[in-house]
């Protein structure tokens, strides 16, 4: 009976042995062997079996040892919301530990930066510059030309231009190609002082064989003149190399030959680079195709061509591709002539109710009797039952139309009052591309508080702009001046119309 209990107490106490080792051999730290993905591997092995402690040692090790990737993996672990190990204070540390151990990590920080998306930095540009500036003063070129576009963007952090100019010149000096592009346009457009257009063509001349982006900025001048001597073959020769891969530089050529103005007038190449920007499946392009063959083209297969072109694009709500359809059908050009079709294509056309659609309504209707104008009138209501107008499609048309109010119309004239109404309806139905414009209106206009609700709308989706800088100055002074009053409402305002743009 005793030789029972002994073995029985000595297979529990081996038990127990066994139990206490496996739990001390478990929190032994793992010896670290292998690269960043064997590394990175191990510790998602780990977490993923619930030992959150190991894998952080684990990590921590690997990342004081100098693998940057461990302490990127942390910086992620620690940012992770909703988890038992968030916490911001550490994740800001491992992050600017992996900045410091590797550039491209480095770099891909400081493009988190740029976009506003960094899990642990939200004042973005004032912390690019402090992670920019140190390697850029000691000579870092490619430091410089990013510190100097964050300045050429950020007019707030630079407000006379000349750190811009600095920095740049620094990495343009060095041979960077992108800085010197950027230059170029600084020097073109500078945020004070004379613009200085024969340095800046000069230095687009020297890169344009390795930078893209030159060869159609330097066309442009080379069109006009502008920073020395037109050369009009130089800039076409540029234009079609740049329209080799690019449906909207094709489009582009096509308009220029077709209006002969800055270069001589040929209607056959025009038509070729459409098609070419055709096959790329551009609508712009089938659009701008439609209406060249409509207009140079004399022969009925052109024409025909052109209704087959036009007409998907009018049932998308095209308002100029209704407009000529109208035409075609006024004009008998490819089809048989049939003014009630034509009317009720101009009535459609009119939805974007620009002076020279409502005008064409207008004269057609006054030479058509009673049955026609009710045979247009059917034809028309027939058309909005086959292809209702969706909300998206009226923000587009108010957009146009607003855009056309606020810079110039039909006659030449400007109504910056008037396009608010069109501009601020695209804009809450979600037409983005009416942001900016909404807020110079605003400004031009004396509206203040909706000024800066656009402006900072513009800023929250910076997707659709170019970053310049220009509307976060402009923010910044209208807010400065704010009462206490125009504050609250500025506050209640963008609420509310945040709200609206959420429910579109």
């Amino acid at each position: 009976m005793q030789v029972v209990i002994l073995s029985v107490i000595l297979a529990l106490l081996f038990v127990i042995l066994l139990l206490v080792y496996l739990n001390w051999r478990n929190k032994q730290p793992l010896a670290l062997s292998g690269g960043p993905d064997e590394v990175l591997s191990q510790a998602s092995q780990l977490l993923n079996r619930g030992k959150d402690a190991q894998a952080i040692d684990y990590l921590e090790r690997a990342a004081d040892m100098g693998m940057a990737h461990a302490a990127q993996f942390l910086g992620e672990l620690y940012s992770l919301e909703g988890t038992h190990l968030f916490d911001l204070a550490k994740a800001d540390h491992w992050f600017q530990q992996a900045a410091r151990l590797d550039e491209q990590i480095a770099d891909l920080q400081r493009q988190m930066l740029k976009f506003k998306v960094h899990p642990t930095q939200e004042a973005g540009k004032q912390q690019l510059k402090e992670m920019l500036k140190p390697g850029a003063d000691q000579g870092n070129s490619k430091q410089q030309a990013e510190l100097g576009r964050l300045y050429q963007e950020s007019p707030l952090l630079d407000p006379d231009g000349t750190k811009a100019l600095h920095y740049l010149g620094l990495a343009a000096e060095a041979g960077d190609t992108q800085a010197q592009y950027h230059l170029a346009n600084l020097l073109l457009a500078p945020h004070h002082g004379e613009p200085d257009p024969i340095r800046a063509r000069a230095l687009l001349e020297a890169i344009t064989e390795s930078e893209p982006l030159a060869k159609s900025q330097l066309a442009q001048m080379l069109l006009t003149g502008e920073g020395g001597p037109a050369e009009p073959r130089e800039a076409e020769r540029l234009m079609r190399e740049v329209a080799e891969e690019n449906d909207f530089a094709l489009i582009e050529l096509a308009y220029l030959y077709q209006e002969g103005t800055a270069l001589p007038q040929d209607i056959p190449k025009a038509e070729e680079c459409l098609r070419q920007a055709l096959a790329m499946e551009n609508h712009s392009a089938a659009y701008r195709l439609g209406e060249l063959l409509l207009k140079h083209k004399r022969d009925s297969d052109s024409h025909r061509e052109a209704i087959a072109l036009l007409t998907p694009l009018a049932e998308q709500w095209w308002t100029d591709a209704l407009f000529l359809l109208g035409k075609a059908h006024e004009d008998g050009l490819g089809t048989r002539r049939h003014l009630p079709t034509a009317l009720s294509y101009y009535r459609l056309a009119a939805t974007d109710p620009a002076p020279y659609h409502l005008t064409r309504v207008d004269e057609l209707s006054a030479k058509m009797g009673s049955y026609e104008l009710e045979h247009a009138e059917s034809l028309y209501r027939q058309f909005l039952t086959e292809h209702p107008l969706s909300q998206e499609q009226q923000a587009s048309i108010d957009l146009t139309h607003g855009l056309r109010l606020f810079h110039e119309d039909d006659r030449g004239r400007r109504h910056p009052r008037e396009a608010i109404a069109y501009l601020e309806r695209a804009a809450l139905a979600g037409e983005n591309l009416a942001l900016e414009p909404l807020h110079q209106a605003c400004v031009e206009t004396g509206q203040r508080v909706d000024a800066a609700i656009w402006a900072q709308l513009a800023l929250t989706d910076q997707f659709y702009y170019l970053p310049t800088g220009e509307l976060e100055v402009s923010l910044t002074s209208l807010r400065q001046g704010f009462s206490e009053a125009e504050e609250a409402l500025f506050t209640q305002r963008l609420a509310e119309r945040q709200a609206t743009l959420a429910a579109n």
